[in-house]
């Protein structure tokens, strides 16, 4: 009797056991062999899909192997009835197509952070995006759940539309906030890694979008959280759309005696140097200068510099004024600074 009861057991620990090193044997030489090998592979969707995949083969395996090790215990071991194995067959199914759900959304979101990226932002990759996505795969397991159990789920559409409607009411500003940052997305107004400055002086690389709100980062390192409604309504400069250098205008003003050719060819010389010295190679747009005012004191006139970089832009106007000013003493020119001049005369 006792050898029966231990052989009754053997089929069900084989399958569990065997669920266990199936899933390991997949998962830690085929697969990671397979993954390595997709490493080589330029093509980046591969390497999507190899992340995506990681741990699952393990355990849908370790998955398979328990149902298998359960549904193989005599019936007279356990008193299990057909009912209970109808109800333990739909959970493991339920659980497969979750975790399958959750392969094409982690699948979803990456292709579309790797399309942005290669695009340069055509197709929007944020928390907001991401979060976006995980909800509808998570209201699409909710209904597959759902009707795997029977029930109608008529009244509960019913059900969610009135209690939505009642929940829309109570969270209008948080709802404000995301459907501001649905319209920023969909406009293309704005992506993640652009220079923006808003009309209140804030400003800054968009760093991310969530739900509630847009974080902005200045070169200081700091973020700045901006709700989404106030950057949808905002009147907002951004750096990033229509040109791929940023200009830089630095007013000067010389002498009335300077020669205005040489101040010319000067600046622009020393304006080529601290390009070239900054970022490493010869500007793509030169740098121009233009006259525009007699003042009282100085021949008053823009530099425009470009620059490829918004991040150098500091640190070009630095180094500029810097050498400008060296070059300037240099060759003899002269920056007047504005003085008064008293006159008296005795009283009579």
């Amino acid at each position: 009797m006792l050898v029966q009861s231990v052989d009754s057991w053997i089929t069900p620990v084989f399958y569990f056991l065997g669920g266990i090193l199936l899933g390991l044997l997949i998962e830690l030489i085929i697969f990671t062999r397979f993954r390595r090998s997709l490493s080589r592979v330029k093509w980046k969707g591969f390497i999507i899909i190899s992340n995506s995949l990681r741990g699952i083969p393990f355990f849908w395996f370790f998955l398979l192997g328990s149902y298998l090790a359960i549904v193989s215990i005599p019936t007279d071991v356990l008193n299990i009835d057909l009912t209970f194995l109808d109800l333990l067959a739909r959970g493991f199914f339920l659980i497969f197509i979750l975790t399958f759900l959750m392969i094409l959304a982690k699948m979803t979101n990456g292709f579309i952070t790797h399309y942005s990226e290669k695009t340069e932002g055509a197709l929007a990759s944020t928390t907001l995006v991401t979060n976006i996505i995980n909800l509808i795969f998570l209201l699409l397991g909710f209904l597959i759940i759902i009707q795997s159990l029977g029930i109608d789920i008529t009244p509960l559409l019913t059900l969610l539309g009135v209690g939505g409607l009642t929940v829309a009411l109570a969270l209008q500003p948080t709802l404000s906030n995301f459907f501001s940052g649905i319209y920023i997305i969909a406009a293309k107004e704005f992506s993640v890694g652009d220079f923006i400055r808003l009309d209140t002086g804030e400003e800054g690389y968009i760093v991310d979008m969530n739900w509630r709100h847009t974080i902005i980062r200045p070169p200081a390192k700091y973020d700045i959280i901006i709700p989404n409604i106030r950057l949808a309504t905002a009147s907002v400069t951004n750096f990033g759309i229509s040109s791929k250098e940023i200009q830089i205008t630095i007013p000067l003003g010389v002498g009335y005696e300077s020669d205005l050719e040489h101040v010319e060819q000067v600046t622009v010389e020393v304006a080529i140097q601290v390009i070239e010295q900054v970022q490493g190679e010869k500007p793509t747009t030169l740098p121009y200068i233009r006259y525009h005012t007699f003042s009282p004191s100085s021949i008053d006139f823009n530099v425009n510099i470009y620059s490829k970089k918004l991040k150098d832009r500091a640190k070009i106007r630095h180094e500029f004024i810097k050498l400008l000013y060296k070059r300037y003493k240099s060759e003899g020119i002269d920056i007047p600074y504005p003085t008064t001049v008293v006159l008296s005369k005795p009283l009579a």
